[in-house]
């Protein structure tokens, strides 16, 4: 198939980072962005643009308490419970264990709405999580784990959306600059300037995040950005965190980022280097970001940091649970075991990566194996043979899709019922209504059925459709009083031409479907 001349708009992770944040990136990278990628940059700083808006009375208000609370230098954030930061090099396991700890009835931890979008998800949180699932996927582009605004996130994505404290753009948007943000990784070298804005957007989306808690749970984090980081984060936490570091073969983290890096080309604004080049680099960092927690660990009080393998993971993930509440602090009990649905749901967990050719031979994957010391795994005993049934992780019950589809149509009624009030009540006719109530008929469907699909997808794309054709006739009546020729001249004006309505109609049939058919409709924790 030939290569389009223009690179295709996605939904960049960036896409609700304000525009200052925007503007900082093209600054640093000199607006180093060819013709081939600027529909796709126009495309993400369209959502921005909209993000900024709907953010700016969070930013405002909060913007003085930020600035008195986590003031200087080297600002700390002193959790009332031990915060917990699940650590190790990316494609080790960090999302799989991520998941699982967040189950515990004692955990808070950041969502993906939270970390894209991180300086005004208070006051914006239930437009933006709305405004989201017509962009994110159903699973990670990466591999084939469950994906969502309410699934557990990792921070650094926060920090890089904030305030760019991050080597995100180098490793994801601008790769031909990998070098510019690689400092990040460990924050050696770091000027004083970026590092004075790491620590305070860190300090700041940790507490933003637990404050909802009230303290009364444990703050849970995970980014295996922080594997270079754990004596700063001791530090910022006032020594009330615990780490949790999770390892894995080398060579299959190594091959694993590489394909990674390929089909995340998608968020990319230049040309991907070539494999073999993102191979060095990926080496480079894990072994200095590896390397660099065998020290930081080393000087930090026993109790501290509990080490996990990938292996021992899989293979018995109970066992390895209550090992990791054991040492972080956490309970294990009855209550902890019953709310541990995501293991009775997450089938046999094998990373896409594991299936393809072994990785060349290298010294210094061999010898990061052994710095490792990567524990055996252990063998399943029978609860754990229990708790694999072999269904999708967060898939609901298989009920008839009958049942959703009666849903749909029971939910549009409904809602054109209550658009028709509130019309009636604000004299106005309310078209942007058909949006969110869209997203009302693919919830309605999705939760009468317990998992989505596409057919039930497409079902609740009609049914939002049917929505807004039922309501066209009588709102200019309810809303105004319009009647006669009066109401076909409002008709007129309101759908004669393509206007705003028409864009309107289109999320809400958008968002309809991508609620109605996703297959991973509970995330883990909630």
């Amino acid at each position: 198939m030939p290569r389009l001349p223009f690179a295709m708009p996605t939904g960049h992770f960036m896409g609700l980072a304000p525009l200052d944040v925007w503007v900082r990136l093209l600054v640093a990278c000199r607006c180093r962005i060819g013709p081939r990628y600027w529909l796709r940059l126009a495309a993400a700083m369209g959502t921005s643009l909209l993000a900024t808006l709907i953010t700016l009375p969070e930013r405002v208000l909060l913007w003085p308490v930020l600035a008195a609370k986590f003031r200087g230098t080297a600002p700390t954030y002193t959790p009332r419970r031990d915060a917990i930061v699940i650590v190790g090099y990316f494609r080790s396991g960090t999302t799989h264990l991520h998941n699982l700890l967040s189950t515990h009835p004692d955990i808070v931890t950041p969502r993906w709405v939270q970390a894209m979008s991180p300086h005004g998800f208070w006051l914006s949180w239930g437009f933006l999580r709305l405004a989201l699932v017509p962009f994110l996927p159903n699973t990670r582009p990466q591999d084939d784990v469950g994906f969502g605004p309410d699934w557990p996130a990792e921070d650094d994505f926060a920090h890089n959306n904030w305030a760019l404290a991050s080597t995100l753009p180098g490793r994801l948007v601008l790769p031909q600059a990998r070098a510019q943000w690689a400092a990040f990784s460990t924050l050696a070298g770091l000027p004083d300037r970026d590092l004075s804005r790491w620590r305070r957007v860190t300090a700041a989306f940790a507490w933003k995040v637990g404050v909802a808690s009230r303290g009364r749970r444990h703050l849970l984090l995970k980014s295996p950005s922080h594997t270079g980081k754990v004596a700063e984060l001791h530090r910022l936490f006032a020594g009330r965190v615990r780490f949790v570091h999770i390892s894995r073969d080398a060579g299959d983290v190594v091959r694993s980022n590489v394909a990674m890096h390929a089909r995340l080309g998608g968020q990319s604004l230049q040309p991907l280097p070539r494999d073999e080049e993102t191979r060095e680099a990926v080496i480079r960092e894990y072994v200095e970001a590896e390397t660099r927690f065998q020290s930081d660990a080393a000087a930090l009080p026993p109790d501290r940091a509990v080490r996990l393998g990938y292996d021992e993971l899989v293979a018995a993930p109970i066992a390895a649970f209550a090992r990791v509440c054991e040492a972080t602090g956490l309970a294990w009990d009855d209550r902890v075991r019953a709310r541990s649905r995501y293991l009775a749901e997450v089938g046999t967990y094998e990373a896409r990566a594991r299936t393809a050719a072994a990785e060349p031979s290298d010294p210094r994957l061999d010898a990061l194996n052994k710095m490792l010391a990567l524990p055996a795994a252990s063998q399943p005993n029978g609860a754990e043979a229990a708790a694999v049934p072999g269904r999708p992780a967060g898939a609901g019950p298989a009920r008839s899709r009958w049942r959703g589809v009666a849903a749909v149509w029971v939910s549009a009624a409904a809602g054109l019922g209550v658009w028709l009030l509130l019309a009636h009540l604000t004299e106005s006719r309310l078209d942007m209504l058909a949006w969110p109530l869209g997203g009302l008929v693919g919830v309605a469907a999705l939760r009468a059925r317990g998992r989505g699909d596409a057919v039930l997808g497409a079902w609740a794309a009609v049914g939002a459709l049917a929505l807004v054709a039922a309501s066209v006739w009588p709102l200019p009546a309810v809303a105004s009083g319009w009647t006669g020729p009066d109401r076909l001249n409002n008709l007129r004006t309101a759908y004669g031409t393509f206007n705003n309505n028409y864009l309107y109609l289109l999320f809400g049939m958008v968002t309809a479907y991508r609620y109605a058919s996703r297959k991973f409709a509970r995330p883990p924790g909630l």
